[in-house]
């Protein structure tokens, strides 16, 4: 094709007539799935059993040691002490690999988790768990592939020969508000039996509020989040079971003051919950205490959390 308006060629070189150029991109990443219901359950309480003394002590930029001790009728009670330790640090900024660890002495029974970018978009986390002896180490590895627009990730949770179980996700942004993905589900108990599932997942948000939706054979989980005040959060969440065909409803807030935070719930099966932290600012303390009900057995639950922390790692968790 000619060009008449281009200037005569004079020892420089000039574009041709129709030139391609990138154009504006406004999608954000997604996330994956395993996250795509997490603004929704981080309103909800999380609730306590018992009495939980945590203490954290910060030696330097890239590690610091834990201790705690519980009593609980569901937890694991009695005392523990681990630490975090990261390998690299740049200015303030903590690099990996990163090794996140606690022990029981008595039973040592223990915790390790290892996350390591080998590059930015590339993640690479180990869970291991040991419970006795006698019991195989609780595994589980992932591997997270994250792109501008579009999240891959695979999960493999205690694989072996006899036993195992796998899942392989993607999670991509349409636009700026929707996003959509799937889940493949590979488990198997025998050598040659191998079972399959696959979820379909989709998300609609803004900045203010969100609306996920998640779909199996096995059933159906629904979320809706909304930031109604910039100090109040509600959420409402649907879970449906195929298998039981039983339908549970969950309301629940977040309303934050300028020195506490108080979470509350309710469902449809009349379970009602409450939680309520602090920091206090005169102390290197942060308390809590939680309460959750069954109307109609009428039985509850209270427990309190206290987190020593001189450093200030843990400031507003």
């Amino acid at each position: 094709m000619s060009c008449n308006s281009c200037p005569p060629f004079g020892g420089y070189k000039f574009p041709s007539c129709f030139e391609r150029y990138g154009g504006i991109n406004n999608t954000k990443n997604p996330g994956n799935v395993q996250s795509l219901h997490s603004l929704a359950h981080n309103v909800m309480p999380k609730f306590y059993d018992g009495v939980e003394l945590d203490y954290y002590h910060r030696l330097a930029p890239n590690k610091f040691i834990s201790a705690a001790w519980v009593l609980s009728h569901v937890r694991a009670a009695g005392f523990r002490f681990g630490g975090l330790y990261t390998f690299r640090v740049a200015d303030d900024f903590m690099l990996t690999p990163t090794i996140i660890g606690d022990v029981h002495p008595t039973t040592l029974a223990a915790n390790l988790n290892i996350i390591y970018y080998p590059f930015k978009p590339l993640r690479l986390e180990a869970v291991l768990q040991r419970l006795t002896e006698d019991v195989p180490v609780e595994t589980q590895y992932t591997i997270e592939w994250t792109r501008p627009n579009d999240t891959w990730t695979a999960n493999f949770y205690n694989v072996r020969n006899e036993s195992g179980r796998c899942t392989l996700s993607g999670m991509r942004s349409l636009t700026q508000h929707w996003a959509i993905g799937g889940e493949l589900l590979l488990e198997w108990n025998e050598p040659k039996n191998l079972m399959t599932d696959l979820a379909f997942a989709a998300r609609y948000s803004h900045h203010n509020y969100s609306f996920a939706a998640t779909a199996s054979r096995q059933g159906l989980d629904v979320s809706y989040w909304q930031r109604i005040h910039p100090q109040i959060q509600m959420a409402n969440l649907l879970a449906w079971n195929r298998s039981t065909r039983k339908t549970i409803a969950t309301i629940c807030y977040q309303w934050n003051f300028w020195n506490c935070a108080v979470h509350g719930m309710i469902d449809s099966d009349a379970l009602v919950g409450f939680m309520w932290t602090r920091y206090l600012s005169y102390i290197p303390l942060q308390m809590g205490f939680s309460v959750v009900m069954s109307l109609p057995t009428d039985r509850f639950a209270f427990g309190m959390r206290f987190i020593l922390d001189p450093s200030g790692l843990r400031r507003g968790d």
